[in-house]
């Protein structure tokens, strides 16, 4: 199917961390809005993000880091069906739930539930205790949750799972070298152990 729109994407970003790749105190906050107007069978609506997350670091030099993050999305206005696929949204991944496979929970609404699409609505939860073994080595551990549904919050039509796991984190002049191993501790989209490597925390 093709999918044809006029979109108008706007992004609003507040950020008072004290380093964007590796913080230990502040907070973050990214609200994104994008109305489009469909034709030719696509639909009309409004495509809403947030990314919010916030930072306290406590012991000497802050050694322990509390890092929390959440994630929402929804999109208003079409049904499913018109609305341009990659306005949807999926759940699993580094982006998202460490553990379980990459865009792994999604919905099946379509063609008489046999076809799996994104969701309509979105929301994901991230916690890490992070803390410095020596000047350049740290752990992390952390619990990943995230929701996708067909078009409410709280109701019967969407699903959660959730990963939690253990990273390893070498600090360089650029940011901390970030090694996460994470599995499955919620929900039926994954069986097996994830292993994600990157430049820079998690979020």
């Amino acid at each position: 199917s093709y999918f044809r729109r006029l979109a108008l994407p706007s992004k609003l970003t507040w950020d008072d961390r004290d380093a964007a790749a590796d913080a230990t105190r502040g907070y973050y906050a990214e609200l994104g809005l994008t109305p489009f107007l469909g034709f030719a069978g696509t639909g009309s609506g409004l495509r809403t993000t947030a990314d919010l997350r916030a930072y306290r670091g406590f012991g000497a030099d802050d050694r322990f880091v509390l890092a929390g993050r959440a994630q929402i999305g929804a999109v208003f206005g079409p049904d499913l069906a018109d609305t341009p696929r990659d306005y949807l949204f999926y759940s699993g991944g580094g982006g998202t739930v460490r553990g379980q496979p990459y865009q792994s929970l999604g919905v099946y609404a379509l063609q008489n539930g046999t076809k799996r699409t994104g969701g309509m609505r979105f929301a994901a939860l991230s916690g890490e205790l992070r803390a410095g073994i020596t000047d350049t080595i740290g752990v992390v551990g952390f619990y990943d949750a995230g929701f996708v549904g067909l078009d409410d919050f709280f109701g019967g039509d969407g699903e959660w799972h959730a990963g939690a796991g253990i990273g390893l984190r070498y600090k360089t002049a650029i940011g901390p070298i970030r090694l996460d191993v994470a599995a499955p501790v919620g929900g039926d989209t994954g069986d097996g152990a994830q292993i994600y490597l990157g430049l820079g925390q998690a979020f």
